[in-house]
């Protein structure tokens, strides 16, 4: 066993998974607010990727770590997303409920300002919320955050892992400013963090017209591929302006041509066909296989790097150009 592995193992032993046992406890009791919108019994299970990489390592003989997880990030992290709970009782007693169209325009300015690459919005259906979770209002602002190409490309590798969690912390602060900002204007608001989200949010932001899941699970946008995380702000908000078809469907038949992520992924982890799992999710992923890559290898991203979507802000119309022919 390396000393990597080593000492990583006693941080998750003694400060890691505790930590984390609690933070999920505070979300799961949003679901007990009177005003709480519950899953449906159709609803997925969340998967618990912090807790299962920490029980993977802490665990098993057989998996080593080649990665030290970025600890003062992750921190950062739990941080935010007490923050997005305890700050619910910081909303308006009597929240507005209409926004102008003025007012939508610097809301995005805003958002852009703290480093969000584009939001859509959504009406939230039930059976995306989590089984045990709840979340307080059904109208919801989807955001996203680029993730560098220069470090996708070096995946996998110590400093995509770094990479990757930076993007995780920075969507999940401007999701809670975002939040906060709403308030200001007297809307209520409550931010979901990306990282340990209470909602599925790829199939949440298709709805939301930003993208559409490829082959490998992920939201492939069309400046940034699927080179980005996904996180969302629920508000009182009733009108905002919500897309009735997805434009970007035309993804779906490229990705039936391409395979490139299914070809590349190194435990063999995406399929042809969809799976149905236990926790009720829908997918081309064998989820096991995926994690124990993803848990030993720098939280892998391959299938991010290998898709032609990430190469660059051309090739949205070029691959459309393609699949149109």
């Amino acid at each position: 066993m390396g000393v990597k592995h080593r000492i990583m193992k006693s941080i998750i032993l003694r400060f890691g998974i505790p930590r984390i046992k609690r933070m999920m406890e505070k979300q799961k009791a949003i679901q007990d607010r009177p005003d709480a919108i519950r899953p449906t019994a159709n609803s997925p299970t969340r998967f618990e990727i912090p807790l299962e990489m920490m029980n993977l390592i802490s665990t098993r003989d057989d998996i080593e770590m080649k990665h030290m997880l970025p600890v003062r990030r992750l921190l950062s992290v739990m941080k935010n997303i007490h923050r997005s709970v305890d700050s619910l009782e910081e909303n308006p007693m009597n929240p507005k409920i209409s926004i102008t169209s003025e007012e939508v325009t610097k809301l995005e300015e805003y958002a852009q300002g703290q480093g969000v690459s584009s939001l859509g919005y959504v009406k939230l259906p039930q059976n995306l919320i989590f089984q045990k979770f709840g979340v307080i209002y059904e109208n919801a602002i989807i955001l996203t955050m680029e993730m560098s190409k220069e470090k996708i490309d070096k995946a996998p590798s110590q400093s995509t892992m770094n990479m990757v969690f930076k993007t995780y912390d920075e969507l999940g602060q401007a999701g809670n400013q975002i939040a906060e900002y709403l308030r200001i204007k007297g809307y209520a608001a409550q931010a979901d963090h990306p990282l340990g989200g209470l909602v599925l949010f790829p199939p949440l932001a298709q709805l939301a017209g930003l993208g559409w899941i490829g082959k490998h699970g992920l939201l492939i946008t069309p400046k940034y591929g699927p080179r980005v995380r996904l996180a969302a702000v629920y508000t009182s908000i009733a009108n905002l302006s919500i897309k009735e078809n997805n434009e970007h469907d035309w993804i779906a038949d490229y990705c039936a041509l391409c395979g490139r992520c299914i070809k590349e992924c190194p435990p063999q982890a995406i399929l042809e066909d969809t799976v149905v799992h236990e926790s009720g999710l829908v997918t081309n992923i064998r989820q096991q296989e995926c994690f124990e890559y993803f848990g030993q290898y720098y939280g892998c991203s391959i299938c991010v790097k290998v898709c032609p979507f990430s190469r660059s802000a051309t090739m949205y119309q070029r691959l459309k150009k393609v699949t149109q022919r």
